[in-house]
């Protein structure tokens, strides 16, 4: 079964009003098991402040509390090895990647899984990390 780790932004269209035919894809591939989703838990703190922001409190927490019992996915806290790495990625590219890209990128590296994301300036990261990232972009 391929293995796939979602950022934010992915997350964010799967709880969107319209997702994108892309996204249902993704989603049905999940819920009939071809495919295991982890999700990082910073990345679920995340959408929540995102849909906050939009929509208030209470549509935020009923979305990501709904969406966790009800979306396959396996939730990832972070460990010694994805803070050590994940802080060694913000170093490197400190200016061009957020905490969370970091920490999401440095999972995915250390498991050797694809790397969903909306991320636009992933194409711009310097030194061999992107050599070792299996990258799949998605655009909203």
């Amino acid at each position: 079964m391929e293995r796939i780790c979602l950022d934010t932004g992915v997350l964010s269209i799967i709880l969107s009003e319209n997702p994108t035919e892309e996204i249902k894809r993704l989603q049905k591939s999940v819920h009939t098991n071809k495919v295991e989703c982890h999700i990082l838990s910073p990345m679920l703190v995340e959408t929540y402040w995102q849909i906050c922001k939009l929509k208030g409190i209470e549509i935020a927490k009923i979305a990501i509390t709904s969406f966790i019992r009800k979306f396959p996915h396996v939730l990832v806290e972070l460990d010694e090895n994805i803070i050590l790495k994940a802080g060694m990625v913000k170093c490197q590219h400190r200016t061009t990647l957020s905490y969370n890209d970091c920490i999401s990128i440095a999972y995915c590296i250390n498991t050797k899984m694809q790397f969903h994301t909306t991320e636009k300036t992933i194409q711009k990261i310097k030194h061999n990390t992107l050599e070792k990232l299996k990258v799949v972009k998605y655009s909203f």
